[in-house]
């Protein structure tokens, strides 16, 4: 696999399951061809972890964010900290943040407002911004036709959407990052849909250390498995391996503005 690189899209690496043997997932993931990898942060809280570890390994960047989870108690001070963080050459993007009506830990309009706040932070920074919609498609979609214009780009994690859906973030200038997800067997919808879309406007990631992909599905996901989602997205486009991994290498260091990096 030496010969082909792939981008993890989406991880989270300072999550306390990788607490004990972090530099060994890591070189896991550069031994199976992923060199690079998006360390997504969630919260203020772990804000630093995250800028550490992207500042520690050459192929790692960071993003910071407000989790829609975490916005309950949020106050504008925390917007201010949060730009002071978005600041460093190694954080590439504001997220993850966006909506959550699955769970809802936080009510749906103090979600909406700090969503807001946020994609407003990102362009005043002209950041990309990673975003997290889960039961709450109508009303993400209404909120980034406000902001889109104004970004440089942005990322749908984990899309997991109808085919309607996917066009209408694509035609916002995002794109869609598609997860371990892609290879369950209940995944047929979205497998039909995938098949649909351009592979310029997709990406991989594996979300670790959640959503392993189905042949290591139960246990801890890493970077190192998102070889099998990729080898998923090459079958169900009809390429070969290195195609998939090139089109995703490419969009993922675009859309986070890493095209004159090393």
């Amino acid at each position: 696999m030496s010969d082909i690189r792939f981008a993890d899209s989406h991880a989270h690496l300072d999550m306390p399951e990788f607490q004990t043997d972090q530099s060994q997932v890591i070189q896991r993931a550069w031994e199976a061809g992923v060199e690079l990898i998006i360390n997504i942060g969630i919260s203020l809280a772990n804000a630093a972890e995250v800028l550490n570890t992207a500042q520690k390994y050459d192929q790692i960047y960071g993003t910071v964010g407000i989790h829609p989870h975490g916005v309950g108690q949020l106050q504008e001070t925390g917007i201010a900290e949060l730009s002071r963080w978005a600041t460093s050459p190694r954080v590439v993007a504001i997220g993850e943040i966006g909506l959550d009506y699955y769970r809802q830990r936080a009510p749906a309009e103090v979600q909406k407002h700090w969503f807001q706040r946020q994609l407003g932070l990102a362009q005043s920074l002209n950041k990309p911004v990673v975003i997290h919609n889960r039961e709450a498609t109508a009303d993400t979609l209404a909120i980034l036709r406000k902001y889109a214009p104004g970004l440089p780009g942005g990322v749908m994690h984990c899309f997991g959407g109808s085919y309607a859906e996917a066009r209408a973030f694509l035609d916002l200038g995002l794109v869609l990052s598609l997860s371990g997800v892609l290879t369950y067997p209940n995944a047929d919808p979205l497998r039909e849909v995938v098949k649909k879309l351009p592979l310029e406007g997709l990406l991989i990631e594996t979300d670790a250390p959640y959503l392993a992909p189905q042949p290591r599905r139960g246990k801890r996901n890493e970077p190192a498995y998102l070889l099998y989602t990729a080898q998923t997205l090459a079958d169900l486009k009809g390429v070969d391996l290195a195609t998939v991994a090139q089109h995703t290498w490419n969009n993922t260091r675009r859309v986070f503005g890493l095209e004159a990096a090393p």
